[in-house]
C-alpha cells in the first residue's frame, strides 16, 4: 500500500507542477468566459444599421398614397423602423444583380410562394443577426396572416386576434402534485454534468495511456518494476492522474464561480443601460417581445424547476460517477499504453474503449427530447455508458432510487473487474518490446498465471 501511495504522490506532483498544468488551470477558466463574454460584448454593441427593401409585386402588405406618391405598410402598427432596421418598400421586382449595386443591406420578395406557404427570399450583403432578422421576420408573419384573414378569409382581424389561443403545457407528474415537472429542463442541468464527465474521462484517461507509453519506450518502467508490482503500477498511476484531474476540475469551478460573477455583474449593468435606450426607442414589436421574455425570465414561478432539482442527490452523484467511470476507462487505456510501443499504434485499441462513451453521450442528448426512453433506462445501467447517461437520467423524478442504486452497483462490479483484467494485460504488456499486440494476443495475457 505504501508503494502505492508513493506512486500516487509521484504522479500528482510530477504533473500538477509542470508549466502546462499551472496555465490550464488558471487561464483555462479565463480563456472560456473571454470567448463566451467575448461574443455577447461583440453582439451587444453592434451598432449596425440595416436598411432593408420589401418588394411586394402583388400589393399584398403595402398600401399606395397617391397624394404622396409613396408606398406605405398596408397595416401601420407593422414594419416600424428603429435604430437598427430601416424599412423600404417597392412593387417593382427587383434582381440579385440590382440589389447587390444599391445601398440596402437587405431585401425581402413576398411573392406568390411567400403567400401560399410563408416561404421568403431573404437576401442580404451581410448577415444580419438575430434581433434584425427576428424583427424583419415577425413583421411579415403579423402583416400576412392579417392579409389572409382579411382579404382571404373576409374576417375582422380583431375578432380574430381575440378566437386565437396558443397552448402551452404545464408538465404536472401526478406523484407531484401541486407543482409543475419541468423534465426536460432538468434533463438540460443532468447533461450539462455528463459533457463534464464526457469531457474528463477522455481527457485523463489518455494521460494515462500516454504516460505508460512513455515510461515503456524509454525503459524507465524496467527499472521501477524491480522495485513494484505492475498491479500497483498502474493502480497508482491511474490514480494519482485521477487526483490531478479532479484538483484541476475543482480549482476550474472555483474560479469560473469568480470570472462568472464579475461577467454577470458587468453584463447586467450593460443590459440595464441597454434596456432604457429600447423602452427610449419605442422598439415596437422586437422590443416588446424581449420585455416578455425578460418578465418571464425573472418570474420566480418561471424559474422554479431550477430549485426542484435536487442538487445534493446530483453532486454526488456527480462525484461517484465521475470517480466510477474514470477508474473504469482509465484502467482500460492503462492497458492500451502496455500493449503497444508507441501512440500510433493504440489506434486498433481505442476505437472499442472509446466507443460505448461517445454512444453514452449520444443517448444523453437524446433524453433530453425523449427521457422516458426504454433506451435511456437500458444505457443508464449499462456500466461502459451509465457514467454519462445516469446523470441526465437522475433528473428526472420518475428515476427510482433503487434504479440509481442498482446502476452504482453495476459500475463498481464492472470497474474493479476491469482494473483486474487491466492488470493482467499491464502485467504482461508493460515488458513486451518490438510484437504489435493483437486482440487473440491480449487474451492470452488476460489468462496467463505465472
Amino acid at each position: 500500500m505504501n508503494k502505492i501511495l508513493l506512486i500516487i504522490k509521484r504522479e500528482y506532483l510530477s504533473r500538477v507542477k509542470k508549466k502546462s498544468f499551472l496555465i490550464m488551470t488558471f487561464l483555462g477558466p479565463i480563456l472560456f468566459a473571454a470567448l463566451m463574454f467575448g461574443a455577447i460584448a461583440v453582439t451587444m454593441n453592434d451598432k449596425s444599421v440595416y436598411q432593408v427593401l420589401v418588394v411586394d409585386p402583388y400589393a399584398v402588405i403595402t398600401h399606395y398614397d397617391s397624394s404622396s406618391q409613396t408606398l406605405y405598410p398596408r397595416f401601420v402598427d407593422q414594419f416600424k423602423d428603429n435604430e437598427r432596421v430601416i424599412y423600404s418598400f417597392t412593387r417593382k421586382e427587383v434582381s440579385p444583380e440590382d440589389f447587390k449595386a444599391g445601398q440596402y443591406q437587405v431585401m425581402v420578395e413576398v411573392d406568390d410562394v411567400t403567400i401560399n406557404d410563408g416561404k421568403c427570399n431573404f437576401y442580404y450583403k451581410k448577415f444580419p443577426g438575430e434581433f434584425v432578422q427576428r424583427k424583419v421576420g415577425d413583421d411579415l408573419e403579423i402583416s400576412l396572416e392579417r392579409f389572409r384573414v382579411v382579404d382571404s378569409l373576409q374576417l375582422d382581424y380583431e375578432k380574430y386576434k381575440r378566437a386565437k389561443m396558443n397552448v402551452s403545457f404545464a408538465e404536472i407528474n401526478v406523484d407531484n402534485m401541486g407543482q409543475e415537472d419541468k423534465t426536460q429542463e432538468k434533463a438540460v442541468i443532468g447533461f450539462v454534468f455528463a459533457i463534464l464527465i464526457y469531457m474528463f474521462i477522455f481527457m485523463y484517461g489518455v494521460q494515462v495511456m500516454r504516460g505508460v507509453i512513455e515510461e515503456k519506450t524509454n525503459r524507465i518502467v524496467e527499472v521501477i518494476v524491480s522495485s513494484v508490482k505492475p498491479f500497483q503500477l498502474m493502480m497508482g498511476k491511474v490514480i494519482g492522474i485521477g487526483l490531478v484531474g479532479l484538483t484541476q476540475f475543482l480549482m476550474w469551478v472555483v474560479l469560473s464561480s469568480v470570472v462568472a460573477t464579475v461577467g454577470i455583474s458587468f453584463f447586467s449593468s450593460q443590459i440595464a443601460g441597454g434596456a432604457a435606450v429600447v423602452e427610449n426607442a419605442q422598439l415596437m414589436s422586437t422590443g416588446a417581445n424581449q420585455a416578455e421574455m425578460m418578465a418571464e425570465l425573472m418570474n420566480n414561478q418561471a424559474i422554479n424547476w431550477f430549485f426542484q432539482i435536487n442538487w445534493t442527490l446530483m453532486i454526488s452523484l456527480f462525484v461517484f460517477y465521475f470517480i466510477g467511470g474514470y477508474f473504469l476507462y482509465a484502467s482500460l487505456f492503462a492497458a492500451i499504453g502496455a500493449a503497444v510501443d508507441s501512440e500510433t499504434d493504440t489506434q486498433q485499441f481505442m476505437l472499442p474503449v472509446s466507443l460505448p462513451l461517445v454512444f453514452g453521450y449520444i443517448v444523453s442528448a437524446m433524453l433530453i427530447d425523449n427521457p422516458e426512453s426504454a433506451a435511456g433506462n437500458f444505457f443508464a445501467l449499462f456500466p461502459l455508458t451509465s457514467p454519462v447517461v445516469m446523470m441526465v437520467k437522475a433528473t428526472m423524478s420518475s428515476t427510482s432510487i433503487s434504479m440509481i442504486l442498482t446502476s452504482m452497483l453495476i459500475l463498481i462490479v464492472t470497474f474493479i473487474t476491469f482494473i483486474a483484467l487491466a492488470g493482467r494485460i499491464y502485467r504482461v504488456g508493460i515488458l513486451m518490446y518490438g510484437k504489435k499486440a493483437s486482440y487473440k494476443e491480449l487474451w492470452k495475457w488476460i489468462r496467463y498465471n505465472p
